[in-house]
Protein backbone atom coordinates (compact mmCIF):
# COMPACT_ATOMS: atom_id res chain seq x y z
CA UNK A 1 0.00 0.00 0.00
CA UNK A 2 1.71 3.04 -1.43
CA UNK A 3 0.82 6.06 1.04
CA UNK A 4 0.42 9.94 -0.41
CA UNK A 5 3.06 12.89 0.40
CA UNK A 6 0.33 14.08 1.33
CA UNK A 7 -0.53 11.87 4.33
CA UNK A 8 3.13 10.64 4.88
CA UNK A 9 4.01 14.39 5.42
CA UNK A 10 1.03 14.75 8.21
CA UNK A 11 1.76 11.67 9.85
CA UNK A 12 5.11 12.89 10.60
CA UNK A 13 3.66 16.57 11.75
CA UNK A 14 1.94 14.11 13.95
CA UNK A 15 4.53 12.20 15.44
CA UNK A 16 6.59 15.21 15.95
CA UNK A 17 4.10 16.63 18.10
CA UNK A 18 3.23 13.24 20.21
CA UNK A 19 7.48 12.88 20.53
CA UNK A 20 7.38 16.32 21.49
CA UNK A 21 4.68 15.58 24.19
CA UNK A 22 6.25 12.81 25.36
CA UNK A 23 9.78 14.45 26.15
CA UNK A 24 8.12 16.99 28.00
CA UNK A 25 6.60 14.53 30.48
CA UNK A 26 9.18 12.53 30.31
CA UNK A 27 11.42 15.29 31.45
CA UNK A 28 8.84 16.37 34.04
CA UNK A 29 8.32 13.17 35.73
CA UNK A 30 11.69 11.33 35.54
CA UNK A 31 13.78 15.20 36.12
CA UNK A 32 10.93 16.79 38.24
CA UNK A 33 11.43 19.61 35.59
CA UNK A 34 7.86 21.12 36.34
CA UNK A 35 6.47 23.39 33.62
CA UNK A 36 5.88 27.40 33.95
CA UNK A 37 2.74 28.42 32.67
CA UNK A 38 4.63 29.42 29.14
CA UNK A 39 5.40 25.68 28.99
CA UNK A 40 1.92 24.73 28.99
CA UNK A 41 0.74 26.96 25.82
CA UNK A 42 3.44 25.40 24.28
CA UNK A 43 2.27 21.88 25.23
CA UNK A 44 -1.13 22.94 24.20
CA UNK A 45 0.33 24.49 20.52
CA UNK A 46 1.55 20.91 20.05
CA UNK A 47 -1.62 19.29 20.89
CA UNK A 48 -3.73 21.72 18.30
CA UNK A 49 -1.41 21.02 16.12
CA UNK A 50 -0.69 17.53 16.92
CA UNK A 51 -5.12 17.41 16.19
CA UNK A 52 -4.63 19.11 12.85
CA UNK A 53 -2.05 16.70 11.25
CA UNK A 54 -4.19 14.22 12.42
CA UNK A 55 -7.16 15.28 10.64
CA UNK A 56 -4.66 16.26 7.85
CA UNK A 57 -3.83 12.48 7.62
CA UNK A 58 -6.88 11.55 7.97
CA UNK A 59 -8.93 13.52 5.78
CA UNK A 60 -8.64 13.87 1.87
CA UNK A 61 -6.74 16.39 0.27
CA UNK A 62 -9.02 18.46 -1.38
CA UNK A 63 -11.55 18.38 1.41
CA UNK A 64 -13.10 21.04 3.49
CA UNK A 65 -12.42 19.16 6.50
CA UNK A 66 -8.51 19.14 5.40
CA UNK A 67 -8.67 22.92 5.20
CA UNK A 68 -10.01 22.95 8.29
CA UNK A 69 -7.38 20.70 10.02
CA UNK A 70 -4.59 22.81 7.93
CA UNK A 71 -6.21 25.90 10.00
CA UNK A 72 -6.13 24.19 13.46
CA UNK A 73 -2.36 22.86 12.57
CA UNK A 74 -0.97 26.46 11.74
CA UNK A 75 -2.87 27.79 14.50
CA UNK A 76 -0.89 25.15 16.69
CA UNK A 77 2.48 26.17 14.97
CA UNK A 78 1.90 29.76 14.87
CA UNK A 79 1.06 29.83 18.86
CA UNK A 80 3.54 27.67 19.54
CA UNK A 81 6.49 29.31 18.32
CA UNK A 82 5.67 32.97 19.62
CA UNK A 83 5.50 31.25 22.97
CA UNK A 84 8.28 29.63 22.43
CA UNK A 85 9.90 32.58 20.94
CA UNK A 86 8.77 34.56 24.14
CA UNK A 87 9.77 31.90 26.93
CA UNK A 88 13.76 32.16 24.96
CA UNK A 89 13.33 36.00 25.47
CA UNK A 90 11.86 35.69 29.14
CA UNK A 91 15.29 33.56 29.67
CA UNK A 92 17.42 35.89 28.27
CA UNK A 93 15.63 38.76 30.24
CA UNK A 94 14.63 37.85 33.24
CA UNK A 95 12.43 39.84 35.09
CA UNK A 96 11.81 39.87 38.59
CA UNK A 97 8.60 37.78 39.42
CA UNK A 98 6.70 37.90 42.77
CA UNK A 99 4.13 35.25 43.80
CA UNK A 100 2.07 33.14 41.32
CA UNK A 101 1.46 34.20 37.57
CA UNK A 102 -1.98 35.07 36.84
CA UNK A 103 -1.94 33.30 33.66
CA UNK A 104 -1.01 30.13 35.73
CA UNK A 105 -4.06 30.63 37.57
CA UNK A 106 -5.80 30.51 34.69
CA UNK A 107 -4.61 27.84 32.83
CA UNK A 108 -4.64 25.65 36.11
CA UNK A 109 -8.26 26.53 36.41
CA UNK A 110 -9.51 24.98 33.14
CA UNK A 111 -11.54 22.07 33.70
CA UNK A 112 -9.47 19.30 31.89
CA UNK A 113 -6.58 20.10 34.01
CA UNK A 114 -7.61 17.92 37.04
CA UNK A 115 -8.32 15.30 34.69
CA UNK A 116 -4.36 15.01 33.60
CA UNK A 117 -2.64 17.17 35.79
CA UNK A 118 0.66 15.75 34.63
CA UNK A 119 0.33 17.17 31.72
CA UNK A 120 -1.81 20.09 31.74
CA UNK A 121 -0.98 21.70 35.50
CA UNK A 122 1.39 24.38 35.61
CA UNK A 123 3.47 24.59 38.66
CA UNK A 124 6.51 25.68 37.79
CA UNK A 125 8.19 28.87 37.30
CA UNK A 126 8.34 30.93 33.68
CA UNK A 127 12.32 32.55 34.91
CA UNK A 128 13.30 28.95 36.41
CA UNK A 129 16.31 27.78 34.12
CA UNK A 130 17.22 23.83 33.77
CA UNK A 131 20.21 22.83 32.71
CA UNK A 132 20.57 22.64 28.98
CA UNK A 133 20.20 19.45 26.46
CA UNK A 134 22.66 19.39 24.21
CA UNK A 135 23.58 23.07 24.55
CA UNK A 136 19.65 24.32 24.00
CA UNK A 137 17.14 25.12 26.97
CA UNK A 138 13.90 23.38 26.87
CA UNK A 139 12.30 26.56 25.09
CA UNK A 140 14.72 26.47 22.63
CA UNK A 141 14.15 23.13 21.85
CA UNK A 142 10.13 23.16 21.55
CA UNK A 143 11.05 26.06 19.05
CA UNK A 144 12.70 24.04 17.04
CA UNK A 145 9.91 21.72 17.19
CA UNK A 146 8.01 23.94 15.85
CA UNK A 147 10.04 25.18 13.21
CA UNK A 148 10.42 21.46 12.13
CA UNK A 149 6.62 21.95 12.48
CA UNK A 150 6.23 24.68 10.03
CA UNK A 151 8.42 23.00 7.33
CA UNK A 152 6.54 19.71 7.69
CA UNK A 153 3.15 21.49 6.94
CA UNK A 154 4.30 23.50 4.20
CA UNK A 155 5.59 20.17 2.78
CA UNK A 156 2.04 19.07 3.55
CA UNK A 157 0.65 22.56 1.78
CA UNK A 158 2.39 21.72 -1.17
CA UNK A 159 1.45 18.25 -1.44
CA UNK A 160 -2.39 19.21 -1.25
CA UNK A 161 -1.71 21.84 -4.14
CA UNK A 162 -0.16 19.13 -6.29
CA UNK A 163 -2.45 16.66 -5.23
CA UNK A 164 -5.20 19.03 -6.64
CA UNK A 165 -3.15 19.32 -10.34
CA UNK A 166 -3.75 15.58 -10.40
CA UNK A 167 -7.14 15.78 -10.63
Amino acid sequence: MRHSPYKASALFGLGVCVAALGAALYLQITKGWFPCPLCIVQRYGYLLAGFGFLGLAWSAPRSVLSALFGLFALAGFAGGVATAGYHVWVLANPLQTCGVDPLQIQLNALPWVSAWPDMFMADGLCTEEYPPLFGLSIPMWSGVGFLVLGGVLLRVLRAKRLSRRSW
